[in-house]
């Protein structure tokens, strides 16, 4: 039953087990696949808002380069006429048209008093100079004076004369805070972090918010080495601990296309798997509880077995004992001379010796004194004789009646005359009165005989020349060994 409790208990254990990994591993796929689904639509909306600046770009450069056929035009309606409504689009900065020399030739905030600054050696200028193919160039955050909250990207265009030639770029300055506003309106959950990072490691905007982090290069953390080492998938998820607040996230990634940005999206792990720890602890308090109780069921039947087992040796100690005397009883005693003998047929150097005693005058004894009188002086006789054995091997039994067998184990004739002399000493010495005997006390005669290979065919043989020797004593007077 234990075994059975013990197995079922393992059977439980990996069975929970078992559904506590099944959930992990499907909360955790239901995470990445949340992150997914926030970066795609941050991407989607970033990607719609970049198309459609791009074509504000478009349209500056197509008006710049196809002016209205009017000569006289006014300053202020040459401005409306390339800038039109765009300029003054909620986070555009400024718009301006940049020369082959980098000089601005229209910008949306110029006054015609101003000096006319040189943007020649600018990232967003050089990168269209150098090559024709660069479509859409998003700039790194750089600080502007230009009244806006946060940094900005520049975005920008080339110019490209009727040859193909480079004739300038069209720029536009988007205020970061644009992507703070897109990025402040998604649920994160506790802890849950948004950026926007460039392919190289160059942040540009982190919600929650924190200025120290925008324009800072990220390229050489752990983090950046996991991301560069999937850039070719264009997406990815994995677990890590943040550089800024040590806190672990799930980090999911996604390329908006056609730049260099990244969407980043970070679950706290505490608030993905809150749920399934409070499961884990009910189940480890289930189990907790469960464990109580098979160990409670365990040490009962272990109780159980044990009063068992108790009650089975008591049980086979009455079967083979005598009641009266304590004594090994006569089925007990033909076991063990059965067993004696056949172990004494293995092996050629084994002997035994048995000792027939009968207690002297016993008929009369009960007649004088009564049966249970009687009884009393058997159990006196039976202490004596087990008290007196020289050896814990040596064995005594109750043969019927007022007959005693002791079975002395690897023991030669000689030795076993001393151990019957030492037992008819030791039962006079009980000094048990009897007045109907010779010698006014209870007295036994035993007879003895050894093992002997050459005479005993059975072990009734040596039973019977027990008895035989026991005869012999009764008529030399009693009170005796006979051999």
């Amino acid at each position: 039953m234990a075994l059975v409790i013990g197995i079922s208990a393992l059977m439980v254990v990996a069975v929970c087990g078992s559904t506590l990994y099944q959930s992990y591993h499907q909360t955790s796929l239901s995470a990445v696949d949340n992150a997914k689904n926030v970066t795609l639509v941050a991407q989607r909306a970033i990607s719609r808002n970049l198309e459609i600046l791009s074509l504000s770009l478009d349209t500056l450069t197509y008006r710049y380069q196809h002016p209205l056929p009017v000569r006289d035009l006014s300053e202020n309606r040459r401005q409306a006429y390339l800038f039109g409504g765009t300029a003054n689009a909620r986070h555009i900065s400024v718009m301006a048209i940049l020369d082959a020399d980098g000089k601005v030739k229209a910008s949306s905030r110029r006054r015609s008093d101003e000096t006319s600054p040189v943007y020649a050696d600018r990232a967003y200028f050089t990168v269209h100079r150098d090559s024709p193919d660069v479509g859409l160039y998003v700039s790194r955050p750089i600080s502007a004076s230009l009244g806006n909250e946060l940094k900005v990207v520049v975005l920008s265009k080339r110019l490209a004369r009727p040859d193909g030639s480079f004739d300038g770029v069209v720029v536009m300055a988007l205020d970061l805070a644009y992507f703070r506003e897109l990025f402040a309106g998604l649920a994160l959950g506790p802890d849950g972090v948004i950026s926007l990072y460039s392919d190289d490691g160059v942040a540009y905007m982190r919600i929650p918010y924190r200025e120290s982090v925008i324009g800072s290069d990220l390229s050489t953390s752990d983090n950046y080495q996991r991301v560069k080492s999937m850039l070719s998938k264009d997406d990815g998820s994995f677990f890590s601990h943040s550089r800024h607040d040590g806190i672990k996230r799930l980090y999911t990634f996604r390329r908006v296309p056609n730049t260099s940005l990244l969407v980043f999206v970070g679950y706290a792990e505490s608030a993905i798997f809150k749920d399934w720890y409070e499961a884990l602890y009910s189940v480890l308090l289930s189990l907790a509880a469960f464990t109580v109780v098979c160990a409670v069921l365990m040490s009962s039947i272990r109780q159980e077995f044990r009063k068992r087992v108790s009650v089975e040796t008591q049980l086979n100690a009455l079967v083979r004992t005598d009641g009266l005397t304590g004594l090994l009883n006569r089925r007990a005693l033909d076991e063990l001379l059965h067993a004696t003998w056949e172990r004494c047929q293995r092996n050629v150097t084994s002997t035994f010796s048995l000792l027939f005693i009968d207690v002297d005058y016993f008929k009369t004894y009960n007649d004088t004194y009564g049966h249970k009188s009687g009884d009393k002086a058997l159990q006196e006789v039976a202490r004596a004789i087990r008290d007196n054995l020289p050896r814990n091997t040596d064995c005594a039994a109750r043969y019927g009646g007022e007959e005693f067998v002791v079975l002395l184990d690897e023991t030669t004739e000689d030795g076993a005359m001393l151990v019957a002399i030492r037992l008819c000493d030791a039962i006079r010495a009980s000094r048990i009165e009897h007045q109907s005997s010779p010698l006014q006390t209870l007295t036994a005669s035993i007879g003895v005989s050894g093992y002997r290979r050459d005479r005993h065919r059975r072990i009734e043989d040596v039973v019977n020349a027990a008895d035989e020797a026991l005869y012999r004593a009764k008529h030399s007077g009693r009170n005796c060994a006979h051999l």
